[in-house]
């Protein structure tokens, strides 16, 4: 067993801020009492904050973990998508070779009338320079980019009250709160975010946080309900031992899929005893326990382990 802030420390220092501030990804399983892992995900959040990070916290009890989109909008929900869409539209602005008006404020008139030029010309290059660098961005699912081109050049056709209409939809698609998604044709985007589609949709937020100017993202996700076998309504989301079952496969893609995530790190939190159980546990899932067997045995104290046991 390895104590909280020990494992904290090694984590920040050799993970976090230079193997994944470099752009790398990684996930780490952490068990250990209920008040341990509070702390754990405390000092994750304030290492995340002075590491420049963007952090999300996803909660099974209120969070369905066990299937993929549910992940991606409880993730969604904590970012402020239109700070990374401004920091987008002022590079774009800089590239072409404009001034950022002085007032802040980022339109298509504001911008022309510091250059002294017209909003057509202005909404004209800035397009461009989307199309090629944004749109024409690869390592991003094609409806995600269009999504993106729209948070970041719909405001530039308003004034500073916002944007409103398109990009309210926008940030409901990706926030799971979108009703219809024929409201998106304008945007091109013609289907929501599922089961489906929502992994090459995450490996695309990991691109875009980095493109926006951030070194990455920090995901804590704590899964201990799915170790409770008797359902309590006051505990939360109650889940079958399918669901954990499901659950873990999750897990599995997300440590297959660390090479093509960028700039993400993704602490997993587990109550006591939890590598070890059969019934609902890390043993259940051959495909998972195959990943972290080595680590989950002998060296419990090893800072640097797949999963770590923490306490004290």
């Amino acid at each position: 067993m390895i104590t909280v802030d020990e494992w904290g420390r090694y984590f920040e220092s050799e993970y976090l801020n230079t193997f994944v501030k470099d752009g790398g990804a990684a996930v780490r399983f952490v068990t250990g009492e209920r008040k341990d892992l509070d702390r754990v995900s405390a000092n994750l959040q304030s290492a995340a904050a002075s590491g420049g990070f963007l952090f999300a916290k996803v909660d099974s009890r209120v969070t369905k973990a066990h299937q993929m989109e549910q992940v991606f909008h409880a993730i969604a929900r904590q970012i402020d998508w239109m700070a990374l869409a401004r920091n987008i539209a002022e590079r774009a602005v800089v590239a072409q070779g404009y001034t950022i008006p002085a007032a802040g404020e980022i339109t298509f008139s504001a911008i022309a009338a510091e250059a002294g030029s017209t909003s057509f010309l202005v909404r004209n290059e800035l397009q461009k320079w989307f199309s090629k660098e944004v749109f024409g961005d690869y390592q991003m699912t094609q409806e995600f980019r269009l999504a993106m081109m729209q948070l970041a050049l719909s405001p530039m056709d308003h004034s500073a009250g916002g944007a409103g209409g398109l990009t309210d939809l926008l940030i409901d698609w990706l926030t799971g709160d979108l009703r219809l998604v024929s409201a998106l044709r304008p945007a091109l985007i013609f289907q929501k975010i599922g089961r489906y589609n929502a992994r090459d949709t995450f490996v695309s937020l990991t691109h875009w946080l980095r493109v926006a100017g951030y070194p990455g993202l920090l995901v804590v996700l704590d899964i201990a309900p799915y170790m409770v076998a008797t359902r309590n309504l006051a505990d939360g989301n109650y889940y079958t031992r399918a669901a954990a079952a499901d659950l873990y496969e999750v897990l599995r893609q997300f440590v297959d899929a660390t090479d093509e995530l960028q700039g993400c790190a993704l602490v997993v939190l587990a109550p006591p005893g939890w590598a070890e159980d059969e019934n609902r546990g890390l043993r259940m899932y051959r495909a998972l326990t195959a990943r972290v067997s080595e680590e989950a045995r002998g060296h419990h104290d090893n800072p640097a382990a797949v999963l770590a046991r923490v306490g004290g």
